[in-house]
């Protein structure tokens, strides 16, 4: 087996672990980029089998990408850590005896504070921006209403259907959020109030559709034949009023419950958060 043979096949069985773990395809997107990355490093050097590299390899390597002006830090730690999933699975599958990722110190990008949320007021008047004299205004609405009320994240909001929400119980279920984890977020009474009002717009758009196919998507388009609306469109709308993006909502959304006496433990859970070291940055 030549060297190209044997990293692509070592690469193939460990993307196919991360899938079986129900890993985001940009997740595995990622970690592929990587590897390349180090593959080409491995050639640079002449090594050709896993089982030559060594410490001292993954550390030139880490050398390499700190480089001045090549890589931001977040990025180089976004390498080294697929680096050490990969090689943790090739010593889990005997495919080495020895894992030279297994003292790798992996530099820690600067803890940033998200970028100036909203305060109440310039919520308020953003929310109240969408035109509800017409049916785009009231669908933008409900959007805005629902980011601001549920912290969600725009891939979440464009998967959400007709049957996520819970408008009598005033509570959404977000499922395949980041990394495939779903969970059940409580609404507020106006975002249930605008969403009602949006579901009857949307009953009259799929009932005066040229296709009759019945859409379970959420959010639609106005043109006929009313196509779901993708991330990108969603995000678009969003910031069509007062020029706020969807992940800026979130950060409103989070700093304001903890502003107002919420526990940092269940604003982890509502905005599906893995560890709540990411949560306590609010």
């Amino acid at each position: 087996m030549t060297f190209a043979e044997s990293l692509e096949a070592h690469r193939r069985s460990f993307l196919e672990s991360l899938r079986v773990r129900s890993l985001s395809p940009a997740t595995l997107l990622s970690c592929h980029g990587s590897l390349s990355r180090f593959f080409e490093h491995l050639r640079r050097m002449g090594i050709e089998d896993a089982r030559e590299v060594s410490r001292e390899t993954v550390e030139s390597f880490q050398s390499w990408l700190m480089q001045p002006g090549r890589y931001a830090v977040g990025t180089v730690a976004a390498h080294l850590s697929a680096l050490c999933l990969f090689f943790r699975h090739l010593q889990e599958t005997d495919a080495i005896l020895f894992n030279p990722c297994s003292r790798l110190v992996i530099p820690k990008q600067p803890r940033r504070l998200p970028r100036p949320v909203l305060t109440r007021r310039q919520a308020r008047q953003i929310l109240s921006a969408p035109d509800p004299q017409t049916p785009q205004g009231i669908r933008d609405r409900a959007m805005l209403e629902l980011f601001y009320s549920s912290g969600i994240r725009r891939e979440e909001m464009a998967r959400l259907s007709i049957h996520d929400a819970d408008i009598r119980n005033g509570f959404l279920r977000v499922n395949q959020g980041k990394g495939g984890r779903g969970r059940v977020v409580p609404i507020g009474k106006k975002a249930c109030e605008t969403l009602s009002a949006w579901l009857e717009i949307r009953s009259m758009w799929i009932k005066n559709g040229r296709n009759g196919i019945l859409q379970d998507a959420l959010w639609l388009a106005p043109v006929q034949p009313h196509q779901p609306l993708k991330k990108e469109a969603i995000a678009a709308i969003v910031r069509r009023h007062g020029r706020v993006g969807p992940h800026r909502w979130r950060h409103t959304f989070a700093t304001h419950l903890v502003s107002g006496g919420a526990n940092i433990a269940h604003v982890q859970r509502l905005l599906g958060h893995r560890s709540i070291k990411t949560t306590e940055i609010y």
